[in-house]
């Protein structure tokens, strides 16, 4: 199967990588940073400068790019009118569906279909191909991506129509984050109880297990943040959208929104680009002990 790849940073080198050695003809579109292109084109990729190029008698698109704003700008740049009528754009970024949705008809009308594939399990997910898909669109639109889905992941969720797949993806990520600030208050709470937060930590895993805890917890206990595993940054993009969705189910978050402000306090500090756990700054800076 002729695959185009477009969006080869941290999740989509590995996604490319796996299609290549599980023998797809992968073209990718050239990335800001020379390495990832290099080291795909020695796995046996073709490299072009131009979305054009790159999508043209392709069966299937992937993209994987940082947000909505960059899957528009590649439409725009040449992706609608170069793909081939009867090909499937399977858009696996962490998009607005509100934007997904208007992107839909504009490329039915050339004959491509859209799936959008919201994806989980993060880089180690990518590089091991399991990662889990929420999925939005046509059922045959993702029956013929099916093949370049299983070479990624291992689990795979249909949706409903297009944008649902975005939309629980969001929703998934918001869960995840504000799961994070509450384990962050449980720790700051141990503090202030004079409690030894490894011991704590021991107990809550037993107690009340999760995987925020599990993933998180470790690094707030020892106050080491790096290397940043989700950013700060990426954090407040995507409770942005979350609130976006809310907005138009007039549906109250008001634990998203309490989770929003504490992320968002932390980024105008200028910390948007530490890992999410290093919100725990903000309480031990009063003088808590790390352990």
């Amino acid at each position: 199967m002729r695959v185009a790849f477009i969006g080869i940073g941290a999740m989509g080198e590995p996604m490319a990588t796996n299609l290549l050695k599980k023998g797809f003809d992968v073209a990718i579109l050239e990335h800001r940073k020379a390495e990832p292109a290099a080291r795909l084109r020695a796995l046996g990729a073709s490299v072009h400068a131009e979305v054009v190029a790159a999508v043209q008698d392709r069966e299937v698109i992937v993209l994987a790019l940082p947000a909505s704003r960059e899957v528009e700008a590649v439409m725009a740049s040449g992706l609608v009118d170069a793909a081939a009528r009867g090909a499937v754009v399977l858009d696996c970024t962490t998009s607005d569906p509100a934007s997904t949705r208007r992107l839909g008809p504009q490329l039915a009308s050339r004959g491509v279909g859209l799936v959008d594939a919201g994806m989980t399990r993060g880089v180690a997910g990518a590089k091991q191909g399991t990662l889990a898909f929420f999925l939005g669109g046509e059922d045959r639109h993702i029956d013929q991506a099916m093949p370049v889905l299983k070479a990624l992941g291992d689990t795979f969720v249909r949706m409903g129509p297009l944008g649902n797949g975005h939309a629980a993806k969001i929703i998934s990520n918001v869960l995840s984050y504000g799961s994070v600030a509450l384990v962050n208050e449980a720790f700051m709470l141990g503090a202030r109880a004079g409690l030894d937060l490894k011991m704590l930590f021991e107990a809550l895993v037993q107690g009340a297990p999760s995987k925020a805890l599990e993933a998180f917890g470790p690094r707030i206990v020892a106050g080491e943040y790096d290397p940043p595993r989700v950013s700060v940054e990426h954090v407040c993009a995507d409770m942005m959208l979350a609130q976006s969705l809310a907005q138009q189910g007039s549906a109250p978050v008001f634990m998203l929104g309490a989770a929003q402000e504490i992320y968002r306090l932390f980024e105008l500090r200028g910390d948007g680009g530490c890992d999410m756990s290093k919100i725990a700054e903000l309480w031990r800076g009063a003088g808590a002990s790390k352990a």
